[in-house]
């Protein structure tokens, strides 16, 4: 059975809770889908696949699209969209809806699918870009981004996802989820962001592991609320979220009606009643009924979500990806081409083959397979005996010990000179810390464990001397040390930030920075220092809601922002989440990144789907963002 989803708009705002009272729908119309629009007007799909611009007291006017199968309604700040499938190929198709006109414009076309199209729903996000839908009923579907804040783009496909089978209808909240409902079993909610690891929750399952009689076949979103009707009972189920999952209570019972689809709902303040819009299929009529809600019912999860609003900036370079699927890349370093800023380098590690290295345009120039790499960083000046040049270190996972290698100063070429033993049994996190002559490698592992080597080279041989041994009481992973200052920075994952001193004399004192709290989610993971004149910001990847802290770097650490990095759209460059380690520099990297940059790694790459990568940001783009210098 193919979903008919009927959408409630109003055209001066994205929400619809005042159609309930404006528009005057007649007690049946025959369509394949009706939308209302404003105050007596529609989108009216008939039964022979022609889109018309319907009012109640005048006859349907045909409009310029044909051959249209399935029909979803968005109205967002900016535009009212609408979706379809057109022509035999069911090429996915948002239309620009012109209501002074009474006309429909085709906005974007997507590429044909290669599956017979079972239903579609369109969603925004919070940065106001809107995705379309496009469901499989063999368990899968495809997600195309249709157009951003500035309007319509070229579409591009951001994911194919795995979903239930048998999907029959689809609808998202706007605020993060997709709900969809598989044909006898009941129905599921899916992160609609592709930048969220892919998973289900069960709303309702079918009698007698669940409360759905017959389940569900059509659902409709208000607000927080999910609706659905039950296909032996006929009964309208509303579920509101809980901690546990979802709470369902019966609103009432649809009578006199067959097999019902195109299930659609919206609240009315002004009776404090759920109006809802639903097609009979037996009879091709659309009615429209309205139901009391429980006695008690908190009315606010019905109004429309508005998301958090959080600075948000774009990367404007990604690197090529890793060779493999799954954790992958983690933790980016920096090297700085003195001469030619624009021949730097971003230095990554593949915890599953080695060291990479990539020009400022992304391409990747080296790849040394010296195993399963953690973190990396580096320093400028080292003395390796004959000569001087830059060293990076890394956490070498394989035989729990620190990698070495030796970065042309000139160059930036990488070269492997050596591995350290230490005493980890999981070795995972490092950074470095220069004192004077002095380049030291601090590791930690696992257990909370850090400890921190004297490096220097003999006889052409590098070497490293254990000095100092401090530990937190669970898992670390990023830190980040303050060579001006002499202070390391540590982060122990499910608890916050600490300072403390990086000198290798020093007593192992540490004190709070930042911890767990609603604006540092865990787990804590890469650190990094960007200088500025008063103060050297410390940043943070919170990596439990994809954004990252920038704090002081001085007591009393006082939170000077957060941002996250959503998709550049114009770039085909997505947005990063789950970020392992970061980086930033303060000294340009060449053009479009003159005051510097920051470097991510990114835990889902998408827009298209591949292995993880890093990706670019300049600086200058967060500090106007954040209002920093």
């Amino acid at each position: 059975m193919k979903l008919v989803r009927i959408c409630c708009v109003l055209l001066a705002s994205a929400s619809i809770n005042a159609c309930a009272t404006t528009d005057q729908l007649p007690g049946s119309v025959s369509a394949a889908a009706l939308a209302p629009l404003s105050k007596n007007q529609y989108l009216l799909l008939d039964n022979a696949g022609t889109l018309n611009w319907y009012a109640a007291d005048a006859s349907p006017k045909p409009l310029d699209v044909t051959q249209a199968e399935l029909l979803d309604v968005m109205a967002t700040d900016s535009a009212v969209y609408a979706a379809t499938f057109v022509g035999d190929e069911y090429r996915p198709t948002l239309l620009r809806v012109e209501p002074k006109t009474q006309s429909v414009v085709v906005a974007a076309q997507a590429a044909a699918p290669a599956f017979l199209p079972e239903a579609l729903c369109l969603d925004q996000n919070s940065d106001g870009h809107v995705s379309l839908f496009v469901v499989d009923e063999r368990g899968g579907a495809e997600q195309w981004l249709m157009a951003d804040s500035s309007g319509p783009i070229n579409p591009v496909k951001v994911r194919t996802l795995a979903i239930a089978p048998n999907v029959t209808s689809c609808a998202s909240d706007n605020a993060g989820s997709v709900y969809a409902t598989e044909e006898g079993v009941g129905i599921w909610q899916y992160p609609a962001d592709p930048e969220l690891p892919a998973g289900r929750r069960a709303v309702d399952m079918a009698v007698p592991f669940g409360a759905l009689a017959g389940a569900s076949e059509t659902i409709a979103v208000v607000g927080r609320s999910v609706l659905a009707v039950s296909v032996d009972s006929q009964e309208l189920i509303i579920y509101t979220k809980t901690d546990d999952g979802f709470k369902g209570k019966v609103l009432g019972q649809f009578e006199n009606l067959g097999e019902l689809e195109g299930l659609r709902a919206w609240y009315s303040s002004s009776d404090n009643n759920l109006h809802t819009l639903v097609r009979d299929d037996d009879s091709g009529l659309i009615h429209r009924n309205h139901w009391a809600l429980p006695q008690g019912f908190d009315s606010k999860q019905l109004q429309a979500v508005v998301p958090t609003s959080l600075p948000s900036v774009i990367a404007t370079v990604q690197t090529e990806p890793v060779a493999r699927f799954g954790d992958a890349a983690d933790d980016p370093a920096i090297w700085v081409n003195p001469n030619e800023p624009a021949a730097s380098r971003i230095i990554g590690t593949d915890k599953k083959h080695g060291l990479l290295s990539y020009d400022m345009n992304g391409k990747q120039m080296q790849l040394l397979p010296t195993g399963r790499l953690n973190n990396v960083d580096l320093r400028y000046g080292f003395n390796w005996g004959s000569s001087t040049g830059d060293i990076a270190v890394a956490s070498q996972r394989d035989h729990n010990s620190l990698s070495v290698y030796h970065i042309d100063a000139a160059t930036g070429e990488l070269t492997h000179r050596a591995e350290i033993s230490t005493g980890l049994d999981e070795i995972y996190g490092l950074c470095m810390y220069q004192n004077a002559d002095d380049f030291y490698a601090i590791a930690n592992g696992k257990s909370g464990r850090f400890e921190q080597f004297l490096l220097a080279v003999n006889d052409g041989k590098v070497t490293g001397k254990k000095v100092r041994e401090f530990s937190v009481d669970t898992q670390p992973e990023g830190c980040v040390a303050d060579d001006a200052r002499g202070q390391l920075f540590v982060g122990e994952e499910d608890v916050g930030i600490w300072a403390l001193s990086a000198k290798a004399d020093a007593a192992a004192n540490l004190e709070p920075v930042k911890m767990i709290d609603a604006e540092l989610a865990d787990d804590v993971e890469g650190l990094a220092l960007y200088p500025a004149s008063n103060s050297r910001y410390l940043i943070a990847s919170s990596q439990g809601d994809n954004t990252y802290l920038v704090l002081e770097s001085q007591a009393p650490y006082r939170t000077l922002g957060k941002f996250r990095v959503g998709a550049n759209t114009a770039a085909g460059i997505d947005g990063v989440s789950e970020t392992d380690g970061l980086e930033v520099t303060h000294r340009s990297l060449g053009q479009g990144f003159e005051s510097g940059a920051f470097v991510a790694q990114d835990g889902h790459n998408v827009m298209p789907e591949q292995p993880q990568n890093f990706k670019a940001v300049s600086w200058q783009a967060i500090a106007e963002e954040l209002g920093l210098e």
